[in-house]
């Protein structure tokens, strides 16, 4: 069954950022990374947060997730102002971060040691994630024998150990190949349909972000600001036919007009 960005919406709203500005010290002055920033995401919904180098998405990022507290303007989880780390939420990076002299069954395992969870409870949900990430049977590996997507792939499945509500990808596959990049979005996309989890992605390619994402949010720079909330609206599941549809043609042009990329 297709889904669309408006059976989506007539979820809750689970992250709402009102008037939301952030600035970090400069010397003897503030440096604004973001302006005005008013954004509502309802739960279960993909969206990109797209543009160039310096608009702040990753600051934003950062702030959803409560390792960045907003200079000024309100940033609501749920019904809570956002004010540090929240177990519901989880954080996946550019790097896999894993530690070398640990199997990939204990790297999973770490952040339920760091929170003090029940580990046991989270040993049985190993198999079903290393499956959910296409490395079933991976567990008693060590990291220098696992291929750059496959460690991001348990860099992935180490981010839902916790079975958060929310996830927060800075471009988590950025430094992947083409290939392997492509396949792991399609994974990650799955991963988002079948779950029904809220996935917040940023990302610099326009085509991964039209083609993943029930909504983009296009940023500008100089500072960060949202220039358009663009909803894509072509139905679920995606598969490669979709980067053939006229309105996914549509969007990516449009996105680039916007950020001014190519020659007319």
């Amino acid at each position: 069954m297709s889904t669309t960005v408006e059976q989506i919406n007539e979820s809750k709203v689970q992250v709402r950022m009102e008037g939301v500005y952030k600035s970090f010290p400069k010397g003897n002055r503030q440096n604004q990374v973001l302006r005005d920033i008013n954004l509502e995401i309802k739960k279960g919904e993909f969206i990109s947060l797209l543009g160039p180098s310096g608009c702040g998405k990753s600051t934003l990022l950062k702030m959803i997730g409560g390792l960045l507290e907003s200079t000024s303007g309100q940033l609501m989880v749920g019904n809570d102002v956002m004010k540090g780390p929240r177990k519901e939420i989880g954080f996946m990076f550019q790097k896999a971060v894993l530690l070398p002299w640990r199997t990939v069954e204990q790297n999973l395992l770490l952040p339920v040691e760091i929170a003090g969870g029940n580990i046991a409870a989270a040993k049985s949900r190993i198999h079903e994630l290393l499956e959910l990430v296409g490395l079933k049977g991976y567990e008693s590996y060590y990291t220098k024998e696992l291929s750059g997507g496959m460690q991001q792939r348990i860099s992935l499945a180490r981010t839902l150990i916790n079975d958060p509500d929310i996830l927060l990808l800075d471009e988590p596959f950025g430094a992947l190949d083409e290939f392997t990049r492509e396949n792991l979005n399609f994974s990650l996309m799955d991963i988002a349909e079948k779950s029904g989890k809220t996935v917040i992605l940023v990302t610099h390619n326009i085509n991964e972000a039209v083609l993943m994402s029930d909504r983009v949010i296009v940023m500008g720079i100089n500072p960060g600001h949202i220039l358009e909330d663009l909803k894509i609206g072509i139905p679920k599941p995606r598969t490669d036919q979709a980067m053939a549809m006229t309105q996914y043609s549509e969007h990516v042009l449009h996105i680039r007009s916007l950020l001014g990329v190519g020659r007319s």
